[in-house]
């Protein structure tokens, strides 16, 4: 049996671990990441990539990214209240969008091009915290300085926070040949889910659609996701489903774990509670991460710091969340948003594309749009 000792140690190769690995191994620094899945590895995502995700993509590929990263681009928005069409919007800039299993992979690869240390298929990992020291399935040990979590919504060190399922979202999707079923928008579909939105997005030769909502153990998310393609016409017999739980508005306190762990991404609850976005917090929280880790003698008190504004957007997105889809306020929303693009449109662009506006300043961001438009 042999012994690695590395400085830091990341559990999870996705957007968030890599997000804060890639930065990592370009300074040198000592690192490795361990995941449980092998590479690649199919992941629960619309894959819709947004300006400010795209800008951190950027980085991790000095500055340009690779065109083959990206499955579609798309220049318009779409509400539904089930089938029926409320509103086309337009987008000022287009979204790209990625295909989850392959982007995912093509981070991984660009780590490991680096020098990088990965170590897949560990499932079941055993962690002796007091030793810092992880046991591999081969009997092999790893030991560290630092230990990040970017593992997901059920991540290990939840059991050390006994974090509540109940927290959580559960989301549901399939891959639908285009021939079958066909959009060039973002489309977003109202009136199937209490507190949530289901989704068909362009991925090129294939459609995402999927659905999310708070957790609720009644429900059964393959029925409803049947009955959303069979609404678009599309027989759901031999389509393959899968589904993961997802963060839903509640931040995982950290306070009460050791000042050497951190929590990246999904593990650390940082998901958009309202756009239900979870790839640009996740790349954001991991490059955080590895700047504190590079730069601070107080790695967790400086990350923490850095997080402040995304911990406030899910908090305060959970707060607009729930008056959302409370049944008066989304009933009223659903019957004024018919027709408003322009209204759709700016919203998109100020707080999905960008968070130029915080989600405790929503009124002033719809008292700003009334002053420059009128439909």
């Amino acid at each position: 049996m042999s012994e690695h000792n590395f400085d830091i140690v990341i559990i999870g190769a996705g957007p968030a671990g890599m997000g804060c690995a890639i930065p990592l191994v370009k300074n040198h620094a000592s690192l490795c990441v361990i995941d449980r899945a092998t590479f690649p590895r199919d992941k629960t995502c619309a894959g819709l990539v947004t300006g400010k995700t795209y800008r951190l993509i950027v980085s991790l590929y000095d500055g340009e990214a690779p065109d083959d990263l990206f499955c579609f681009t798309s220049g318009s928005v779409r509400l539904f209240r089930r089938t029926e069409l409320l509103v086309d919007a337009p987008l000022e800039h287009s979204v790209r969008l990625v295909n989850r299993k392959d982007f995912d992979n093509a981070l991984v690869e660009r780590y490991k091009q680096l020098g990088g240390t990965l170590y897949e298929g560990e499932a079941g990992l055993s962690i002796d915290y007091p030793a810092k020291r992880i046991i591999l399935k081969n009997g092999d040990t790893v030991t560290y300085q630092y230990l990040l979590f970017a593992d997901g919504a059920l991540s290990l060190a939840h059991r050390l926070l006994k974090v509540d399922k109940r927290d959580l979202a559960f989301g549901i999707e399939a891959y639908i040949p285009s021939e079958k079923l066909s959009t060039d928008s973002i489309d977003l579909y109202f009136g199937y889910l209490d507190s949530g939105y289901a989704w068909v997005f362009p991925h090129g030769k294939t459609v995402c659609v999927g659905a999310a909502d708070l957790y609720d153990r009644k429900t059964d998310y393959r029925r409803l996701l049947e009955v959303i393609l069979a609404d678009l016409g599309v027989d759901a017999a031999d389509i393959p489903f899968k589904g993961a739980y997802l963060p839903y508005g509640t931040v995982i306190p950290q306070d009460d774990l050791d000042d050497n762990i951190l929590l990246l991404g999904d593990a650390g609850g940082f998901t958009d509670p309202i756009s239900g976005e979870g790839l640009y917090m996740a790349l954001q929280s991991g490059a955080y991460a590895a700047k504190a880790l590079l730069t601070t003698a107080e790695p967790k008190e400086a990350y923490l710091d850095y997080m402040d504004r995304l911990t406030r957007t899910v908090k305060d997105g959970k707060r607009v969340q729930k008056t959302f889809y409370s049944p008066p306020v989304h009933k009223l929303f659903l019957k004024k948003v018919v027709g408003k693009s322009a209204l759709v449109s700016y919203f998109f662009e100020q707080m999905v594309e960008d968070y130029r506006y915080e989600y405790r300043d929503v009124r002033r961001l719809y008292s700003d749009y009334k002053k420059t438009h009128k439909e």
